[in-house]
């Protein structure tokens, strides 16, 4: 018999790894046939976990260098896009690489990405760089907007073999705040986040009695507990008030995150290449932690629910506020229904007590994702929700490590806790 080219062999060790129970159970869609194939997968938790783990095979012939492709955006919308891909000059699918996604401003396209960063990523040589475009709608608070990132996403990391827990966002301008919502709405998708010259989605309060401008809100940065951010401003940026920045720093540090802050006091509105080489660098050690100690769900709607381990299950009551978003041009790209109030739940692990203690308001339910990394499956789990303690006996079981899988391969949790809200 001959021997089996390379290309052959791949194929080959590809239709295997397809044919395994587990990576049927991952592909296929109908929870019937899923529940056929539990059945046949006879692994342990852990040898399922270590399974896993084991990255999925990618091919060889995959385009190189600098690569241009039209996507349709998973959007009601249908519209196409375009991304740009710079891929390492040593690529090969033998080891897992880092990915940076770079987000443009208001009027650029993916190609900026190769502007501010190609020299130092070949320099590098150990970084993929994306830049998707925008197109219509920019990056905004849409799912338009989403859908282009999670698509491009999608698409590079099913072709390359890209380290799930080694992906990184940044960007300036509309890109700056367009990266740090979409860190705050996705954080666990992210081993870091570096924005410029934008900022987190700024709420006005209440105005006090004498008070001469209405004071702002942060919002959503108690989700970054599990995700380090390196921001970078210019002090005299006119797009962004310094008095907002530092609204959002305080709450940002009073939290405690892994945070650099980087402010140019002449700087204004612009893309500071100098801070390149101290970005690489503050990436190089940094991976994504599926286990932080201390998670938060800080959220209006509903499609935002989870963050690492911590999802809200139920949430009490119901949307009550339609918000619409509009494109570049103020055109309608979609209407919402959200919650008028912010729902807030905030977890942290005590691992001297084996408990968790959690607070909770607007949510009826949630679900606790738990891995042996976080807390001792072989004593009873505390969990303390809103003053109110409860001790339950957590094992390691397959389905909780599928469920978990089927979300992202990366986050992987062997057991999972549904607690009602008092």
């Amino acid at each position: 018999m001959l021997a089996l080219s390379a290309v052959e062999g791949l194929l080959a060790l590809l239709a295997l790894a397809q044919d395994s129970p587990v990576e049927r159970w991952l592909a296929e869609k109908d929870p019937a046939r899923r529940r056929t194939l539990l059945a046949e997968i006879k692994a342990t938790p852990a040898e399922l976990e270590a399974e896993l783990r084991k990255a999925p095979a990618r091919g060889a012939d995959v385009p190189k260098g600098l690569v241009r492709k039209r996507l349709k955006a998973d959007h009601p919308l249908g519209v196409e896009f375009e991304y740009v891909l710079l891929v390492p000059a040593a690529y090969s699918p033998e080891r897992p690489w880092r990915l940076l996604v770079d987000l443009h401003g208001q009027t650029g396209t993916g190609e900026d990405a190769l502007k501010r960063w190609r020299a130092d990523l070949e320099r590098d040589g150990e970084t993929f760089l994306l830049g998707p475009s925008a197109g219509r709608g920019g990056w905004g608070r849409s799912l338009l907007g989403h859908a282009y990132v999670l698509g491009a996403m999608r698409d590079v990391t099913a072709t390359y073999r890209i380290d799930p827990d080694l992906v990184f966002l940044d960007g300036a301008s509309m890109g700056g705040n367009g990266s740090f919502q979409f860190a705050c709405a996705y954080p666990d998708l992210f081993a870091g986040a570096a924005p410029r010259s934008g900022g987190p989605f700024f709420r006005y309060l209440p105005q006090p009695p004498g008070m001469k401008e209405r004071p702002v809100k942060a919002e959503g940065v108690e989700n970054l507990y599990g995700l380090p951010v390196y921001w970078t401003v210019g002090a005299k940026d006119p797009d962004l008030p310094n008095a907002w920045v530092k609204t959002a720093l305080a709450q940002m540090q009073a939290l405690k995150l892994d945070l650099v802050f980087s402010e140019h006091p002449e700087g204004g509105h612009e893309w500071f290449p100098e801070e390149n080489p101290k970005v690489l660098e503050w990436m190089k050690p940094k991976r994504r932690n599926a286990y932080p100690p201390k998670v938060a769900v800080y959220t209006h709607d509903r499609r935002f629910a989870r963050n690492f381990w911590l999802e809200i299950a139920e949430f009490r009551g119901k949307e009550s506020v339609m918000r619409g978003f509009p494109d570049l041009q103020n055109k309608p790209i979609e209407e919402r229904a959200v919650f008028a109030d912010e729902i807030q739940v905030r977890a942290e692990i005590v691992p001297d007590a084996n408990e968790i203690r959690v607070t909770a308001s607007g949510a009826r339910e949630i679900r606790l994702w738990l891995h042996e990394r976080m807390i001792d499956f072989g004593k009873p789990l505390v969990v303390t929700v809103n003053g109110t303690r409860s001790k339950h006996e957590v094992k390691a079981s397959t389905a909780a490590l599928l469920d978990s899988a089927l979300r992202d391969r990366g986050l992987l949790y062997s057991a999972s806790l549904k607690l009602k809200v008092p």
